[in-house]
């Protein structure tokens, strides 16, 4: 997922790449760059989805209580720990990073006259 998108985002830049590399970007700062996107991708998407499953898991409590008269729903709460919060954005970004370490290597390999070259 994340690193096909980066792979095509990379390849949908590579002229505006060039351009940086013509013009002085040190291989660093391109590597950092996508890596960067990477994470924020993935920092976005556990932001949005969390919500999303607080939501859910809240609504699947309530139909347990109310509709269905299930006890066990008393135990599942839909709230969860800050601290484990936390540690799934921790985890979201730690994959995004990882997801983008090959797409960034070849943004920031691109020969610049090759990159320019490149429709």
């Amino acid at each position: 997922g994340i690193m096909n998108i980066m792979y095509v985002s990379v390849t949908e830049r590579t002229k505006e790449i060039g351009i940086r590399k013509a013009i002085g970007a040190r291989r660093s700062s391109i590597l950092t760059q996508f890596l960067i996107e990477s994470a924020l991708l993935c920092l976005a998407g556990a932001l949005i989805a969390f919500p999303i499953a607080q939501t859910i898991v809240g609504s699947a409590q309530y139909i347990a209580q109310h509709v269905l008269d299930q006890d066990w729903a008393t135990v599942v709460s839909p709230f969860v720990p800050l601290g484990l919060l936390g540690i799934a954005i921790g985890v979201s970004i730690i994959v995004g990073l990882v997801a983008g370490i090959l797409p960034a290597i070849k943004a920031s390999g691109l020969d610049p006259v090759e990159a320019l070259r490149s429709e």
